[in-house]
């Protein structure tokens, strides 16, 4: 199978991002993220890798959440042809919501634990769109009418902690799209659910961005997930990315880390059997340099 191209910028994409890199003092001048670009359309794109690897960074940087600490630098950061880069608080706070959403994987940490429900969801449409009292009500029903939850009325009324973990992502989700964002940016949206949950979930999001037209950025440590539901693929380490290309050819690729993480997946056929690890010298020395990152793609073979 012929090797996807390394990243080349859409003509008029949705996002855009080129060469972004985050740094925090006190690392001793290493970035944690380091010369990040992509950029997609209205489409999912999953972006797996390690616990540490700079995917939350990456998407907080586009979302303007950094740390008050944290350097960013970039050639391009923008949505929608319009640059994040010389964003003010104000800019920030109009944008978010309204052009690019975001979706935590706890619910007790993003829905606030005093307000009712449907205040939250109510709130976000107060700040971005001009409906009145009357039409803002009616909007909060229909959204968590959308994501499958019975009883909006009795729902909208409820508190947080009143709703069991799955009807919290799903309120969740409902207060994320019921401004229509043009972008939606999920943070290992499922992986405190219970498992028999985590798949309606994520269907869920995927019909709901899908009938929208809405692009989606699915970060997770689930490389099987990623390859069933996203068109495209950005594998991240320490920082980088590393590997890139349709989603469907994770399990085909060539690239030591890539590979070994999808082969050091449990299963009931590994069952009793030692599991591939990283080998991280290796890496380090042969697939991190320069010259690798620049033509980085998903390697497939034959």
């Amino acid at each position: 199978m012929t090797a996807s191209p390394p990243h080349q910028p859409d003509a008029s994409p949705l996002l855009a991002v080129e060469a972004l890199s985050i740094a925090f003092p006190g690392q001793g001048g290493r970035r944690a993220v380091e010369s990040v670009s992509f950029s997609m359309g209205a489409e999912r794109v999953g972006i797996v890798g390690e616990s540490g690897s700079g995917k939350s960074l990456t998407a907080r940087a586009i979302m303007g959440l950094l740390p008050a600490s944290a350097r960013l630098e970039a050639e391009t950061l923008a949505v929608a042809g319009r640059s994040l880069l010389a964003f003010s608080p104000r800019d920030w706070t109009h944008f978010r919501g309204r052009e690019v959403g975001l979706v935590l994987q706890d619910p007790r940490v993003a829905l606030d634990p005093v307000m009712a429900v449907g205040a939250q969801i109510e709130e976000s449409l107060r700040l971005h769109t001009k409906l009145g009292r009357a039409e803002r009500r009616d909007k909060v029903l229909a959204a968590l009418e959308s994501v499958g939850l019975p009883d909006p009325v009795r729902i909208a009324r409820a508190y947080p902690h009143e709703l069991s973990g799955g009807m919290g992502q799903r309120a969740m989700i409902a207060s994320v799209l019921v401004t229509e964002p043009r972008l939606l940016i999920a943070d290992e949206p499922t992986s405190a659910l219970d498992h028999h949950l985590r798949d309606q979930v994520l269907e869920l999001l995927i019909g709901l961005t899908e009938a929208r037209g809405m692009g989606l950025i699915l970060i997770s440590h689930d490389l099987e997930q990623v390859s069933r539901v996203c068109d495209r693929a950005i594998v991240m380490f320490r920082g980088r990315i590393v590997d890139r290309g349709r989603a469907a050819d994770l399990p085909l690729s060539t690239h030591p880390y890539t590979s070994t993480l999808w082969r050091c997946r449990p299963s009931a056929t590994t069952r009793g059997t030692r599991l591939p690890t990283l080998d991280r010298a290796s890496l380090d020395a042969a697939h991190l340099d320069a010259a690798s990152l620049e033509t980085a793609s998903l390697e497939t073979s034959p």
